[in-house]
């Protein structure tokens, strides 16, 4: 197993990984009618996104997305700019400016600490120096925190779990994002 590609988000100039969330709507391309195959072990749900919080919303502002079946399908009316084939890129949908539905929680990090990387599924927030929390009502920004100090007093329990565990439950809990997961 290999970790995974996290969906990127950009707040204040500065880029975030996004680390758990508690809630629905981030945008995919289901929603868009496609169902994309994997695009390699490190991205199994095949595709990527980057999010940008702006203006007290969230906006999905690029989306990379693997092979579909019955092609690729306009977002906001753009199609995607597909790689050269001498290139290892996929198919990339640029210049979005969408406001995501989100209702709920996303926790981001950044600084990652690279002895707590777990090679498997998506990073923890406890793996990140810095960890801020979002909640967000149908995509408007409603509170933003940061948790950094909370998040240090739990730094690294995730690997420890992760090395020493149940090696099935390990890998479900690798690959969830969800808030509660730590």
């Amino acid at each position: 197993m290999t970790s995974q590609i996290p969906d990127i988000f950009l707040y204040n100039g500065e880029e975030y990984e996004l680390v758990a969330l508690d809630g629905e709507r981030l945008i995919t391309p289901q929603d868009y009618e496609m169902q994309p195959q994997m695009l390699h072990t490190a991205c199994y749900r095949g595709f990527y996104s980057t999010y940008e919080i702006v203006d007290n919303g969230l906006f999905l502002i690029k989306m990379v997305i693997g092979e579909v079946e019955e092609g690729h399908k306009p977002i906001q009316g753009i199609t995607p700019k597909l790689p050269f084939k001498e290139s290892h890129g996929y198919p990339t949908y640029q210049g979005l400016k969408l406001i995501t539905p989100f209702t709920g929680r996303i926790r981001l990090g950044k600084d990652f600490i690279e002895e707590l990387y777990v090679h498997m599924g998506y990073q923890k927030a406890t793996a990140y120096e810095i960890v801020l929390e979002f909640t967000f009502e149908a995509g408007k920004l409603v509170t933003m925190q940061d948790i950094s100090a909370e998040n240090a007093k739990k730094r690294g329990a995730f690997k420890e779990r992760f090395e020493t565990g149940d090696s099935v439950r390990s890998s479900e809990e690798s690959f969830s994002l969800d808030i509660d997961m730590e």
